[in-house]
């Protein structure tokens, strides 16, 4: 099971500052709006984690790539530039200067110490994306979700992922699913690999 970062409140707690953020509506901003949101969340159960704050605490692996990815549940594959500044672009795109918003995440700034000075920028590394299992997947829109999962970035299954969906803006995600793949899904996804 992947290790995140998790948001915890007391969900007794959680409800009480849901109310008092519903008793002010009249005067709330989007931002209230996303925070009441997710104390609703808490309130009812729902387990929310910061998924970037995630991919940067899991950090690099041997490869001097992230140990951990984020892409939208839709995508096949996850394409990532690590940066100068310490940031990370997972994109659904090979070309980096893809500006559709909806088809990449970006970590903050300094989410990454880089070294060496080769892995900046340049060529994208591919990681293959697991597959939501049939009765886990969303019924429509699996475009509005993402997947959290351990990357591989060479030519092997993934494993160990969780489906999310975005709390507005901020680094705030329901988990909606966790799963590890079968035997016979991993074996289906080798089966699909391209190098």
């Amino acid at each position: 099971m992947i290790s995140t970062e998790t948001v915890t409140v007391d969900r007794v707690e959680a409800r009480a500052l849901y109310r008092k953020y519903r008793e002010h509506q009249h005067y709330s901003t989007p931002i209230d709006h996303e925070i009441q949101r997710t104390y609703q969340l808490i309130a009812q159960g729902r387990v929310v984690i910061k998924a970037l704050a995630s991919i940067a605490a899991a950090g690099l692996g041997a490869d001097g790539l992230p140990k951990l990815a984020i892409i939208r549940a839709d995508a096949t594959h996850c394409f990532v530039w690590l940066h100068r500044d310490g940031s990370a672009r997972f994109s659904m795109s090979q070309r980096s200067c893809d500006r559709h918003t909806r088809t990449f995440v970006e970590t903050p700034a300094g989410s990454f110490t880089l070294e060496p000075p080769s892995r900046w920028g340049g060529n994208a590394h591919r990681a293959q994306v697991p597959l939501v299992p049939v009765h886990l997947r969303p019924k429509r829109g699996l475009a509005n979700y993402h997947i959290l999962f351990e990357a591989e970035w060479s030519p092997v299954p993934p494993k160990d992922p969780l489906l999310l969906r975005r709390i507005g803006q901020a680094d705030l995600w329901i988990v909606l699913a966790a799963w590890d793949l079968t035997e016979i899904e991993r074996a289906v996804l080798a089966g699909r690999i391209t190098a």
